[in-house]
């Protein structure tokens, strides 16, 4: 079925239920300016925001919760009761599991402490879903907006990359790519999202108080693009189970909309009439495919076989393959990271 609707969305998103400064129909509503269609909030271990779950004016608001020990915060979502973060981190992940959900590791790979924040990186990287993995797939956080800011900020350019917040933005670690290919080469699915770490933060100045990071502003950062077979549907349950679906499947690909967006790309495998893309699986059993890229736009764009990369081009990629292998998309902007996208698999 071709993905020909693709619908705009941000998640990892805090409110006044737990230490964001913003109420549900504030970010709601900034949500709604920035246009986006869907959004996850996982307050910090709580729930109490399920009753704004639904559609809000063509918004669909979906809630989840960020369990959060000191450390390894996972996001936990399609479960309807707060899972207990005292729990190690392999036992509240297979509580989610076994609750019927599924949810995305966050930020894993943080390792700066400073004024801004504290080191809440996943501590145990062999720990990367549920014990029963076997047909169950975990998402990574592959670049949470608030984190990589937080990781650069010092003493001498905390006012500047404030004023000019891009500065203090690198995109995903190596670290955190190179795990990510591992775990899809290893056969263990997992799908990556980009998140903005929503709180807007306000902080006392001079002048006043003044806010950080509005939420209208970081919905116009990393956005997340799930691609459907179909329109969502207006029943709320319904359309909630088609973002978990599309997410889930590895269905979607995310850029940073500070460089420019992509609101439609192509990123598929073709032989003859077959087409393949974003989080399918292709075979090779009926002969090499052509893989073929384009963003839209004058963004330079890699094509990562296994990790390595394959090919790389300015827009477009059209690329032959004959071996199987995990196949993504990585593109920049001006040098910097802008778009990743979740893999093709070919198999043999």
């Amino acid at each position: 079925m071709s993905k020909s609707f693709a619908y705009p969305g941000a998640l990892h998103i805090h409110t006044t239920y737990s230490d964001g400064t913003g109420t549900f129909p504030e970010v709601i509503a900034a949500a709604q300016a920035a246009g986006l269609r869907w959004i996850i909030i996982t307050d910090h271990d709580s729930l109490e925001g399920a009753p704004f779950a639904g559609w809000h004016d063509g918004l669909l608001v979906i809630v989840g919760h960020e369990i959060t020990p000191d450390r390894n915060h996972f996001l936990a979502l399609n479960v309807d009761t707060v899972v207990d973060n005292t729990l190690p981190p392999q036992d509240f992940v297979d509580e989610v599991y076994a609750r019927g959900g599924f949810g995305v590791i966050a930020h894993p790979d943080e390792r700066v402490r400073n004024s801004f924040k504290e080191i809440y990186r996943w501590d145990d990287w062999t720990v990367d879903g549920p014990r029963q993995r076997e047909g169950r797939v975990v998402g990574l956080e592959l670049w949470n907006l608030m984190s990589d800011w937080g990781e650069h900020l010092t003493a001498r350019n905390k006012i500047v990359n404030f004023l000019l917040p891009r500065l203090g933005m690198s995109g995903p670690s190596p670290a955190t790519l190179a795990w990510w290919d591992r775990l899809n080469i290893a056969g263990r699915r997992t799908f990556g999202v980009g998140g903005v770490d929503a709180h807007a933060f306000k902080q006392r100045a001079p002048w006043g108080e003044v806010e950080a990071f509005p939420y209208r502003w970081i919905f116009g950062t990393l956005t997340n693009y799930l691609l459907m077979g179909a329109p969502l549907s207006a029943d709320a349950e319904v359309a909630t189970n088609q973002v978990y679906a599309a997410l889930a499947g590895g269905r979607s690909y995310f850029v940073n909309r500070l460089d420019g967006d992509a609101p439609a790309i192509i990123f598929a495998a073709r032989r003859g009439d077959e087409a393949y893309e974003i989080g399918d699986s292709a075979s090779l059993a009926g002969g090499p495919l052509l893989i073929e890229a384009d963003v839209g736009a004058d963004a330079y764009i890699r094509l990562i076989a296994d990790g390595e990369v394959l090919t790389s081009g300015v827009r477009r990629i059209r690329q032959s393959v004959a071996e199987p292998g995990v196949y993504r998309l990585e593109g920049y902007w001006g040098g910097k990271p802008w778009l990743f996208a979740n893999p093709l698999f070919i198999e043999d």
